[in-house]
């Protein structure tokens, strides 16, 4: 059984290869147990292991890891591939679990990213300021609720008299 208690504990206390090498224990007792190998790509991202990370975050995907931790996988998956530079494949991923997350405002921000690292600074400010509207408790961004929906997606729009 995975005690994610001690893994977590050591996390918490930054012995991130003490906790990798306790996960590791479990990789080799359960190889095809998507909590355990999403637990070894969050201690390698831990430890800026990011391309070491990928294929646990992958597996753990495929192999049907489910609710919240799938959420988190999937957004380091995606932030991990942003971060080495595979931008159109962070953005496939996070497209990917923005149709099983649709409400997922976290995976709405790491998107926005890499938008932006594509390119596409547009689509990112679009993106964030829907975000920003659907999420912000603050009274005067929901008094200028319509205004910044309608702005996200006419950025560039110049009224002329």
């Amino acid at each position: 059984m995975f005690d994610f208690e001690s893994v977590q504990q050591l996390r918490q206390t930054g012995q991130y290869e003490k906790a990798k090498a306790v996960v590791r224990q479990y990789v080799e007792t359960a190889p095809n147990d998507p909590t355990v190998l999403y637990q070894m790509a969050w201690c390698h991202d831990s430890l800026g292991e990011e391309q070491a990370a990928v294929p646990y975050y992958e597996q753990a995907l495929a192999l049907g890891l489910t609710g919240e931790d799938r959420l988190q996988a999937y957004i380091g998956l995606g932030s991990t591939y942003r971060v080495i530079g595979q931008f159109e494949v962070a953005s496939d991923v996070f497209h990917r679990a923005l149709r099983e997350f649709p409400d997922a405002h976290a995976l709405q921000a790491f998107l926005a990213m890499t938008e932006y690292n594509l390119g596409q600074a547009d689509q990112a400010v679009g993106r964030l300021l829907k975000s920003l509207a659907t999420t912000s408790s603050d009274a005067s961004i929901q008094t200028f609720d319509r205004a910044i929906r309608y702005y996200a997606d006419h950025l560039d729009e110049i009224v002329k008299e």
